[in-house]
């Protein structure tokens, strides 16, 4: 099915992977990513996106550079094989063009759907007995009298978040997170990577964490959330 004409429009969240990145979509996936927006699509069909940034930095994509594109719209997600024909700048602002060299598919795996958000979260990393009833009982128990850091939900997905906070935490850690999407989550995830020098927020850490012992009717709600919220944005722009 041609997905292209409804799916590819100015304003559309895009994600580019390595060409060899495997299953980018993966939580675990730990080769680069950039994330940027459509800004026009040209009657030749090629693609004019803003060029990535990452921690404040443009991202100068090569041209020749061949990669895997997922867009993200109302209904789900789609992906195609893309390469970079050319970049450029105009007014200041730079720019990338993509071919697509394959067919545009509806990406099945909803649960790796991101929603981008700022929404209040604490959280806080997880002791020695917490992390043990997790990884051997996989089970949620946690001292809820603990005091927790007050940190910013950025991005949500089934399969994990993003938040921006004062710690930096490590590799691997299980961080305790509380939050309402919907309904009141208590979750456990497990952090991606944690940076810093993050643009606009001075002295803070995005840390990237999938979520750990989620049972699926929870995956599932949140997913649901995540395109009923999107419905009502696109049906709230139509208007």
């Amino acid at each position: 099915m041609d997905y292209g004409k409804k799916i590819l429009k100015p304003g559309v969240n895009v994600k580019l992977c390595p060409e060899n990145a495997g299953k980018p979509e993966d939580e675990q996936e730990e080769l680069p990513s950039y994330y940027s927006k459509i800004s026009d699509v040209r009657d030749d069909g090629l693609l004019e996106i803003y060029m990535p940034t990452q921690q404040g930095k443009l991202q100068l994509l090569s041209a020749g550079k061949r990669m895997y594109m997922y867009c993200y719209a109302g209904n789900g997600v789609y992906e195609a094989d893309v390469v970079v024909k050319e970049r450029y700048k105009s007014d200041d602002i730079h720019f990338v063009i993509l071919q697509m060299t394959g067919e545009l598919k509806k990406n099945q795996r909803r649960e790796y759907y991101r929603y981008q958000c700022t929404i209040p979260m604490q959280n806080r990393l997880m002791d020695a007995d917490e992390r043990k009833w997790m990884t051997e009982q996989e089970m949620l128990v946690v001292d809820d009298a603990l005091p927790m850091e007050d940190s910013m939900l950025v991005d949500i997905s089934g399969g994990g978040l993003q938040f921006i906070g004062t710690k930096k935490y490590v590799k691997d850690d299980m961080v305790y997170c509380r939050f309402q999407f919907g309904k009141n989550y208590r979750l456990c995830t497990c952090i991606l990577e944690s940076v810093g020098n993050i643009a606009n927020h001075p002295g803070k850490y995005r840390s990237r964490a999938r979520f750990v012992g989620v049972e699926r009717r929870e995956r599932e709600e949140i997913i649901r959330y995540i395109f009923t919220l999107e419905r009502a944005k696109r049906k709230l722009e139509r208007e």
